[in-house]
Protein backbone atom coordinates (compact mmCIF):
# COMPACT_ATOMS: atom_id res chain seq x y z
CA UNK A 1 0.00 0.00 0.00
CA UNK A 2 1.29 3.44 -0.89
CA UNK A 3 1.80 5.30 2.40
CA UNK A 4 1.34 8.61 0.58
CA UNK A 5 -2.15 7.70 -0.59
CA UNK A 6 -4.76 9.93 1.09
CA UNK A 7 -6.02 8.27 4.26
CA UNK A 8 -9.69 8.70 3.34
CA UNK A 9 -9.14 6.93 0.03
CA UNK A 10 -7.22 4.15 1.76
CA UNK A 11 -10.00 3.72 4.31
CA UNK A 12 -12.68 3.57 1.62
CA UNK A 13 -10.70 1.04 -0.37
CA UNK A 14 -10.06 -1.13 2.66
CA UNK A 15 -13.70 -0.94 3.66
CA UNK A 16 -14.81 -2.25 0.28
CA UNK A 17 -12.16 -4.98 0.11
CA UNK A 18 -12.28 -6.18 3.69
CA UNK A 19 -16.04 -6.21 4.05
CA UNK A 20 -16.39 -8.22 0.87
CA UNK A 21 -13.89 -10.72 2.23
CA UNK A 22 -15.63 -10.89 5.59
CA UNK A 23 -18.99 -11.57 3.97
CA UNK A 24 -17.48 -14.20 1.68
CA UNK A 25 -15.50 -15.92 4.43
CA UNK A 26 -16.62 -19.29 5.82
CA UNK A 27 -17.78 -17.52 8.94
CA UNK A 28 -20.73 -16.09 7.07
CA UNK A 29 -21.33 -18.83 4.54
CA UNK A 30 -24.07 -21.37 5.02
CA UNK A 31 -24.66 -24.89 3.84
CA UNK A 32 -27.50 -27.29 4.33
CA UNK A 33 -25.68 -28.92 7.24
CA UNK A 34 -23.65 -25.94 8.48
CA UNK A 35 -24.49 -23.83 11.48
CA UNK A 36 -26.29 -20.55 10.92
CA UNK A 37 -23.88 -17.66 10.53
CA UNK A 38 -24.88 -14.46 12.26
CA UNK A 39 -24.17 -11.12 10.66
CA UNK A 40 -23.07 -9.88 14.09
CA UNK A 41 -19.42 -8.84 14.15
CA UNK A 42 -17.54 -8.66 17.46
CA UNK A 43 -14.28 -6.69 17.32
CA UNK A 44 -11.59 -7.10 19.98
CA UNK A 45 -9.17 -4.20 20.47
CA UNK A 46 -6.30 -3.92 22.93
CA UNK A 47 -2.55 -4.00 23.46
CA UNK A 48 -0.11 -6.91 23.21
CA UNK A 49 -2.25 -9.05 25.53
CA UNK A 50 -5.08 -8.89 23.00
CA UNK A 51 -2.62 -9.08 20.11
CA UNK A 52 -1.52 -12.47 21.46
CA UNK A 53 -5.22 -13.38 21.07
CA UNK A 54 -5.07 -16.47 23.25
CA UNK A 55 -8.09 -15.41 25.30
CA UNK A 56 -9.92 -14.45 22.11
CA UNK A 57 -9.20 -17.87 20.62
CA UNK A 58 -10.46 -19.52 23.80
CA UNK A 59 -13.64 -17.46 23.53
CA UNK A 60 -14.28 -18.26 19.87
CA UNK A 61 -13.55 -21.96 20.31
CA UNK A 62 -15.99 -22.16 23.22
CA UNK A 63 -18.71 -20.25 21.38
CA UNK A 64 -18.39 -22.53 18.35
CA UNK A 65 -18.58 -25.66 20.50
CA UNK A 66 -21.55 -24.50 22.54
CA UNK A 67 -23.61 -23.29 19.60
CA UNK A 68 -26.08 -25.78 18.24
CA UNK A 69 -28.25 -23.95 15.77
CA UNK A 70 -27.68 -20.58 17.38
CA UNK A 71 -26.22 -17.89 15.12
CA UNK A 72 -22.45 -17.68 15.58
CA UNK A 73 -20.96 -14.16 15.51
CA UNK A 74 -17.93 -13.21 13.47
CA UNK A 75 -15.09 -12.57 15.94
CA UNK A 76 -12.26 -10.34 14.73
CA UNK A 77 -9.22 -9.60 16.90
CA UNK A 78 -7.09 -6.58 16.01
CA UNK A 79 -5.00 -6.02 19.13
CA UNK A 80 -1.69 -4.20 18.66
CA UNK A 81 1.42 -4.60 20.78
CA UNK A 82 2.58 -1.55 22.79
CA UNK A 83 -0.69 0.28 22.10
CA UNK A 84 -2.47 2.62 24.52
CA UNK A 85 -5.78 4.43 24.70
CA UNK A 86 -4.10 7.35 26.48
CA UNK A 87 -1.57 8.32 23.83
CA UNK A 88 1.22 8.31 26.44
CA UNK A 89 4.65 6.70 26.09
CA UNK A 90 7.75 6.27 28.26
CA UNK A 91 10.75 8.35 27.22
CA UNK A 92 12.87 5.20 27.18
CA UNK A 93 10.49 3.13 25.05
CA UNK A 94 12.22 1.93 21.84
CA UNK A 95 9.62 3.79 19.76
CA UNK A 96 6.66 6.04 20.59
CA UNK A 97 3.83 3.83 21.74
CA UNK A 98 1.05 3.71 19.15
CA UNK A 99 -2.34 4.99 20.22
CA UNK A 100 -5.53 3.22 19.20
CA UNK A 101 -6.91 6.57 18.06
CA UNK A 102 -4.44 6.74 15.18
CA UNK A 103 -6.17 3.74 13.58
CA UNK A 104 -9.59 3.56 15.22
CA UNK A 105 -11.52 5.37 12.49
CA UNK A 106 -10.05 3.07 9.82
CA UNK A 107 -10.71 -0.05 11.88
CA UNK A 108 -14.34 0.87 12.51
CA UNK A 109 -14.94 1.80 8.87
CA UNK A 110 -13.40 -1.45 7.68
CA UNK A 111 -14.88 -3.96 10.11
CA UNK A 112 -18.22 -2.23 10.82
CA UNK A 113 -18.55 -4.04 14.17
CA UNK A 114 -21.77 -4.47 16.09
CA UNK A 115 -19.82 -4.88 19.33
CA UNK A 116 -16.38 -3.55 20.30
CA UNK A 117 -14.62 -5.34 23.16
CA UNK A 118 -11.70 -3.23 24.39
CA UNK A 119 -9.00 -4.05 26.93
CA UNK A 120 -6.58 -1.20 27.66
CA UNK A 121 -4.74 -0.02 30.74
CA UNK A 122 -1.61 -2.11 31.21
CA UNK A 123 0.46 0.26 29.06
CA UNK A 124 -1.56 3.39 29.77
CA UNK A 125 0.00 4.11 33.14
CA UNK A 126 3.35 3.75 31.29
CA UNK A 127 4.68 1.81 34.30
CA UNK A 128 5.00 5.00 36.38
CA UNK A 129 3.59 6.01 39.78
CA UNK A 130 -0.03 7.07 39.83
CA UNK A 131 -0.72 10.58 38.63
CA UNK A 132 -3.92 12.51 37.99
CA UNK A 133 -2.59 13.61 34.61
CA UNK A 134 -1.91 10.07 33.41
CA UNK A 135 -5.23 8.63 34.53
CA UNK A 136 -7.00 11.64 32.99
CA UNK A 137 -5.33 10.87 29.65
CA UNK A 138 -6.49 7.25 29.97
CA UNK A 139 -10.03 8.28 30.82
CA UNK A 140 -10.16 10.72 27.93
CA UNK A 141 -8.89 8.05 25.54
CA UNK A 142 -11.35 5.41 26.68
CA UNK A 143 -14.28 7.82 26.52
CA UNK A 144 -13.26 8.86 23.00
CA UNK A 145 -13.13 5.20 21.98
CA UNK A 146 -16.66 4.74 23.33
CA UNK A 147 -17.90 7.81 21.48
CA UNK A 148 -16.40 6.72 18.17
CA UNK A 149 -17.67 3.16 18.53
CA UNK A 150 -21.17 4.42 19.27
CA UNK A 151 -21.04 6.76 16.28
CA UNK A 152 -20.15 3.70 14.18
CA UNK A 153 -23.22 1.90 15.52
CA UNK A 154 -21.44 -0.46 17.92
CA UNK A 155 -22.04 -1.28 21.55
CA UNK A 156 -18.95 -1.30 23.77
CA UNK A 157 -17.74 -3.91 26.24
CA UNK A 158 -14.84 -2.72 28.40
CA UNK A 159 -12.55 -5.19 30.13
CA UNK A 160 -10.61 -4.00 33.14
CA UNK A 161 -6.85 -4.05 32.73
CA UNK A 162 -5.36 -7.29 34.04
CA UNK A 163 -3.06 -7.10 37.06
CA UNK A 164 0.67 -6.49 36.99
CA UNK A 165 2.24 -9.56 38.56
CA UNK A 166 5.74 -8.29 39.21
CA UNK A 167 7.44 -7.63 42.50
CA UNK A 168 5.27 -5.22 44.43
CA UNK A 169 5.73 -2.98 47.42
CA UNK A 170 3.71 -0.54 49.44
CA UNK A 171 5.66 2.33 47.93
CA UNK A 172 3.66 5.46 47.42
CA UNK A 173 4.60 8.25 45.10
CA UNK A 174 8.16 8.07 43.88
CA UNK A 175 10.35 10.94 42.71
CA UNK A 176 9.59 11.80 39.09
CA UNK A 177 13.32 11.79 38.49
CA UNK A 178 13.21 7.98 38.64
CA UNK A 179 12.62 6.75 35.10
CA UNK A 180 10.45 3.66 35.25
CA UNK A 181 9.39 1.81 32.12
CA UNK A 182 8.06 -1.56 30.99
CA UNK A 183 11.42 -3.17 31.77
CA UNK A 184 11.59 -1.79 35.32
CA UNK A 185 8.08 -0.75 36.38
CA UNK A 186 7.22 1.29 39.45
CA UNK A 187 7.23 -1.25 42.33
CA UNK A 188 3.59 -0.55 43.23
CA UNK A 189 2.40 -0.43 39.61
CA UNK A 190 -0.41 -2.90 40.25
CA UNK A 191 -1.92 -0.41 42.70
CA UNK A 192 -1.99 2.06 39.80
CA UNK A 193 -3.78 -0.48 37.60
CA UNK A 194 -6.27 -1.09 40.41
CA UNK A 195 -7.35 2.56 40.17
CA UNK A 196 -7.69 2.27 36.38
CA UNK A 197 -9.78 -0.89 36.75
CA UNK A 198 -11.98 0.71 39.41
CA UNK A 199 -12.75 3.58 37.05
CA UNK A 200 -13.51 1.25 34.15
CA UNK A 201 -16.16 -0.51 36.23
CA UNK A 202 -17.97 2.80 36.86
CA UNK A 203 -18.67 3.12 33.12
CA UNK A 204 -21.23 0.31 33.33
CA UNK A 205 -23.82 3.02 33.96
CA UNK A 206 -23.31 4.55 30.50
CA UNK A 207 -25.80 3.73 27.75
CA UNK A 208 -24.41 1.25 25.26
CA UNK A 209 -21.54 0.24 27.55
CA UNK A 210 -21.00 -2.91 29.60
CA UNK A 211 -17.98 -3.66 31.77
CA UNK A 212 -16.39 -6.98 32.69
CA UNK A 213 -14.02 -7.40 35.62
CA UNK A 214 -11.16 -9.65 34.53
CA UNK A 215 -8.82 -8.26 37.20
CA UNK A 216 -10.42 -9.91 40.24
CA UNK A 217 -10.40 -13.51 38.97
CA UNK A 218 -6.84 -13.06 37.72
CA UNK A 219 -5.74 -11.83 41.15
CA UNK A 220 -7.26 -14.94 42.70
CA UNK A 221 -5.21 -17.11 40.33
CA UNK A 222 -2.24 -14.80 39.88
CA UNK A 223 0.44 -17.39 40.67
CA UNK A 224 -0.92 -19.68 37.95
CA UNK A 225 -1.72 -16.87 35.48
CA UNK A 226 1.78 -15.46 34.98
CA UNK A 227 5.20 -16.96 34.41
CA UNK A 228 8.45 -15.01 34.49
CA UNK A 229 6.82 -12.20 32.49
CA UNK A 230 4.79 -10.09 34.97
CA UNK A 231 3.03 -8.08 32.25
CA UNK A 232 1.74 -10.70 29.81
CA UNK A 233 -0.46 -13.49 31.17
CA UNK A 234 0.48 -17.07 30.31
CA UNK A 235 -2.01 -19.45 28.64
CA UNK A 236 -3.68 -20.15 31.99
CA UNK A 237 -4.05 -16.40 32.55
CA UNK A 238 -5.65 -16.01 29.13
CA UNK A 239 -7.99 -18.87 30.04
CA UNK A 240 -9.01 -16.98 33.20
CA UNK A 241 -9.68 -13.87 31.09
CA UNK A 242 -11.77 -15.86 28.62
CA UNK A 243 -13.74 -17.49 31.43
CA UNK A 244 -14.68 -14.09 32.84
CA UNK A 245 -15.78 -12.79 29.44
CA UNK A 246 -17.79 -15.90 28.57
CA UNK A 247 -19.59 -15.77 31.91
CA UNK A 248 -21.00 -12.45 30.65
CA UNK A 249 -21.49 -13.58 27.03
CA UNK A 250 -25.17 -12.64 27.18
CA UNK A 251 -24.03 -9.03 27.67
CA UNK A 252 -21.98 -9.21 24.48
CA UNK A 253 -24.51 -11.14 22.40
CA UNK A 254 -27.98 -10.47 23.87
CA UNK A 255 -30.30 -13.48 24.22
CA UNK A 256 -27.34 -15.86 24.18
CA UNK A 257 -26.59 -17.88 27.28
CA UNK A 258 -23.41 -17.55 29.29
CA UNK A 259 -20.74 -20.01 28.17
CA UNK A 260 -19.20 -22.53 30.59
CA UNK A 261 -15.60 -22.63 29.39
CA UNK A 262 -14.38 -25.15 31.97
CA UNK A 263 -16.85 -27.76 30.76
CA UNK A 264 -16.22 -27.11 27.08
CA UNK A 265 -12.45 -27.51 27.38
CA UNK A 266 -13.08 -31.14 28.33
CA UNK A 267 -14.65 -31.79 24.92
CA UNK A 268 -12.69 -34.19 22.75
CA UNK A 269 -12.93 -31.64 19.92
CA UNK A 270 -11.44 -28.79 21.97
CA UNK A 271 -7.75 -29.15 21.14
CA UNK A 272 -8.17 -29.55 17.38
CA UNK A 273 -10.83 -26.85 17.12
CA UNK A 274 -8.71 -24.44 19.15
CA UNK A 275 -5.75 -25.15 16.87
CA UNK A 276 -7.82 -24.37 13.77
CA UNK A 277 -9.34 -21.20 15.26
CA UNK A 278 -5.86 -20.01 16.23
CA UNK A 279 -4.48 -20.76 12.78
CA UNK A 280 -7.30 -18.93 11.03
CA UNK A 281 -6.82 -15.86 13.22
CA UNK A 282 -3.07 -15.83 12.60
CA UNK A 283 -3.67 -16.03 8.87
CA UNK A 284 -6.51 -13.55 8.39
CA UNK A 285 -6.78 -11.17 11.35
CA UNK A 286 -3.04 -10.47 11.47
CA UNK A 287 -3.04 -9.64 7.77
CA UNK A 288 -6.12 -7.45 8.15
CA UNK A 289 -4.41 -5.57 10.99
CA UNK A 290 -1.52 -4.62 8.72
CA UNK A 291 -3.74 -3.81 5.73
CA UNK A 292 -5.73 -1.34 7.80
CA UNK A 293 -2.45 0.14 8.99
CA UNK A 294 -0.85 1.21 12.27
CA UNK A 295 2.25 2.99 13.60
CA UNK A 296 4.01 0.09 15.33
CA UNK A 297 7.33 -0.88 13.69
CA UNK A 298 7.61 -4.39 12.32
CA UNK A 299 7.22 -6.56 9.26
CA UNK A 300 3.83 -7.24 7.73
CA UNK A 301 2.80 -10.86 7.08
CA UNK A 302 3.68 -12.02 3.59
CA UNK A 303 1.08 -12.39 0.87
CA UNK A 304 -2.07 -10.48 0.04
CA UNK A 305 -5.28 -10.08 1.99
CA UNK A 306 -7.02 -12.00 -0.80
CA UNK A 307 -4.67 -14.93 -0.26
CA UNK A 308 -5.20 -14.75 3.49
CA UNK A 309 -8.98 -14.83 3.00
CA UNK A 310 -8.70 -17.87 0.74
CA UNK A 311 -6.61 -19.73 3.30
CA UNK A 312 -8.98 -18.66 6.09
CA UNK A 313 -11.88 -20.06 4.06
CA UNK A 314 -10.05 -23.37 3.69
CA UNK A 315 -9.47 -23.54 7.45
CA UNK A 316 -13.10 -22.58 7.99
CA UNK A 317 -14.13 -25.61 5.98
CA UNK A 318 -12.07 -27.80 8.29
CA UNK A 319 -13.75 -26.20 11.29
CA UNK A 320 -17.21 -26.87 9.86
CA UNK A 321 -16.28 -30.48 9.14
CA UNK A 322 -15.02 -30.96 12.70
CA UNK A 323 -18.13 -29.40 14.22
CA UNK A 324 -20.46 -31.43 12.01
CA UNK A 325 -18.69 -34.63 13.04
CA UNK A 326 -19.15 -33.69 16.69
CA UNK A 327 -22.92 -33.43 16.16
CA UNK A 328 -23.25 -36.74 14.30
Amino acid sequence: MNSKEPRTMRAMGLRTICLSLIFLSPLTSQSGEGRVRSETRVLFLGDSITAAAQYVNDIETAVLLQANREPVPRIISLGLGSETASGLSEKSHPFPRPTVHERLDRVLATVQPDVVVACYGMNDGIYQPYSKERIAAYQEGVLLLITKAHMAGARVILLTPPPYAGKTSDAGESPEAVEYDYRVPFPAYDAVLAKYAEWIMTLDEMDGVETIDIRTPMLVAIAESYGEDPIHPNPHGHRVMATAVLAEWNEIIPKHAAVDLKTLTKSKQWDELHRLVTRRRNVYDRKLLWEIGHKRPGDAPKGTLDEAATEAARIGGQIEKLLKASRD
